[in-house]
């Protein structure tokens, strides 16, 4: 987490230091600090989320179902738990952490990953309403394949290193 963090505060003093040669510095801050405001409680809720799923799943459930032992079954069960998670990237990524380092497999983790980011299922109405269902029935389709694939992949990676 500290390479982030530098790399972050590194470009945060260099578009600081730009935008102090033309003036609009305080304008910068004061935009951050209104984000900042915003984003502040949808994190620390997030926060609260993965602590208490962290405690509320129990070790057996990850061995059994999660696991790098759960092979293609915990594959599956991440492709298909990513399609349900409804949240943003602020909770979304606590939850998937929090559930990796409960002991979930890579394969089924990239799964969670991927599910959510290519299958999430609160975005087919809109996804169907303004590109048509066609559209939106090929790229689930699709979605499904590569991220049981990219699952897969992963799992193997995993059992060969």
């Amino acid at each position: 987490m500290a390479m982030p963090t530098i790399v972050f505060l590194i470009l945060a003093v260099i578009l600081f230091l730009i935008n102090l040669r033309s003036g609009k510095h305080w304008e910068g801050l004061r935009s951050a600090v209104k984000q900042f405001i915003v984003v502040l409680p949808v994190i620390l809720l997030a926060m609260l989320l993965a602590g208490l799923l962290e405690i509320l799943i129990p070790e057996e459930f990850i061995k059994r179902w999660l696991s790098q032992e759960a092979g293609l079954t915990g594959i599956i069960l991440g492709t298909f738990g990513g399609m349900l998670m409804a949240f943003g990237p602020y909770a979304s990524y606590p939850i998937i952490a929090t559930i990796y380092h409960a002991g979930a497999g890579l394969g089924t983790t990239i799964a969670l990953l991927a599910g959510w980011t290519y299958l999430s299922l609160s975005r087919i109405p809109f996804e169907s309403s303004f590109l048509g269902l066609r559209f939106t029935f090929l790229r689930m389709t699709l979605g499904l394949i590569f991220t049981i694939l990219a699952g897969v992949i992963a799992h193997l990676i995993e059992l060969l290193f």
